[in-house]
């Protein structure tokens, strides 16, 4: 009797064991990123959509992500990186995960198969697993069903290439990049190399702000400090130096659903402000910059056709300090959508370029300017070459 109950001890522990090491299975990649980059002081977040399978169904679980290499499958240490950890209206970072620590951890909860689909991120650190060369296996540690007990340790079906920051044309080169949009914060945001955006993204990252400081997320590199992080609709990352096609196309995604809700292209990779993205060769010191003309990225009303030109009044109205302008377009063309004050003088510029049809949101924000009555003017010269205008007055009290 005793045999048998020291067996039953010996099965569960390294049964316990197997569960825990980290295997490549379980883990399946939606969107995923080619590259991240390297560096102790140049540090940058990064973003993956993924499903998390083989779980009980309906069940909340504890969870965080790093990344590791393929020598670490079938150990317990699950890699390296800090993680981001990306909820529906809250992100947190921490370089301390933990199952056990509330602030080292999130929870999902899985479906009635088991599974959850996600986004979830991580930022570099100086770890040696992320060396210009290596391939990466992002990572998610689970526990049991809340117990912050460590169950599963699953890796990434999708390996990720690691790149350096240089000014020079190889393999393992990179340019920061980075984008001036009018995209809603803790949207996501894909980089490709062709117009029709297949196969997988250059880059995947967040729009600012998502409420992480640089002082939280340290070793950032410098030009996500001076231009992106805590700026709404900023976004900011990296792409390879060789990259003949350029970047071609920016996909913006919804955080709660993982839809495609727009996206800009540019068939040769030299945007309209004159930011060209073919084979760069700024590394982190000369970042490109692509403005709010190259892409936009206004959040697009799915399932919503814009056959009519239309300008709605805001809301909230009157408002403090943001409110939402919504606007749709009959076709393709160029569109400027200005504010002015009662003077009739021009103080914000929230849209200039071209979009497609469709109905649109933007948010304005007037925290920088004082109570009182303002107007905002959206004009559109379709390709067609017919022209719509009107204008709506907006009531900013403070």
């Amino acid at each position: 009797m005793k045999k048998i109950i020291l067996l039953l001890i010996l099965f569960c522990l390294f049964g316990g064991f197997a569960y825990s090491q980290v295997v490549q299975s379980n883990f399946q990649s939606v969107l995923v990123p080619q590259y991240i980059c390297s560096g102790t002081s140049t540090r940058l977040p990064y973003v993956y959509r993924a499903t998390v399978s083989g779980l009980e169904p309906n069940t909340y679980y504890r969870y965080y992500t790093q990344a590791c290499r393929y020598t670490d499958f079938g150990t317990t240490n699950p890699g390296a990186g800090n993680t981001i950890l990306i909820g529906d209206t809250n992100f947190r970072f921490t370089s301390s995960p933990s199952l056990t620590n509330q602030a080292g951890y999130d929870s999902l909860l899985t479906n009635s198969s088991g599974s959850y689909t996600g986004w979830f991120g991580f930022a570099h650190t100086g770890n040696a697993r992320f060396t210009a060369g290596n391939y990466v296996y992002p990572t998610i540690v689970l526990d049991s069903m809340g117990t912050g007990i460590t169950k599963y340790r699953f890796a990434l079906n999708d390996s990720i290439l690691v790149l350096q920051f240089d000014n020079t044309s190889t393999n393992l080169s990179a340019t920061g990049i980075y984008g001036v949009s009018l995209a809603v914060r803790k949207n996501i945001v894909s980089l490709y190399d062709n117009v029709n955006g297949t196969g997988r993204p250059l880059s995947v990252i967040y729009v600012e702000n998502a409420g992480i400081s640089s002082s939280a997320m340290s070793s950032l590199v410098q030009y996500y400090v001076d231009s992106v992080i805590s700026r709404d609709g900023r976004w900011g990352s990296i792409i390879p130096n060789i990259l003949p096609t350029g970047v071609r196309r920016i996909n913006l995604y919804q955080l709660s659903t993982g839809a495609l809700i727009n996206y800009n292209v540019d068939p040769d990779g030299i945007w309209p402000s004159g930011a060209n993205t073919v084979n760069p060769l700024g590394g982190a010191a000369s970042p490109i910059r692509l403005d709010i003309q190259d892409a936009p990225l206004l959040t697009k009303e799915i399932n919503v056709a814009g056959t009519d030109f239309s300008l709605y009044q805001n809301y909230p109205n009157p408002f403090n300090p943001a409110t939402t302008i919504r606007f749709s377009v009959p076709g393709k063309g160029h569109c400027m959508l200005c504010v002015y004050n009662i003077l009739g003088q021009k103080i914000d510029v929230l849209v200039d370029g071209y979009l497609e049809s469709g109905t649109y949101n933007i948010i304005f924000n007037g925290s920088e300017l004082g109570t009182g009555v303002y107007f905002y003017i959206l004009n559109f010269e379709g390709s067609d070459g017919k022209f719509y205008s009107d204008k709506k007055k907006l009531i900013l009290i403070r």
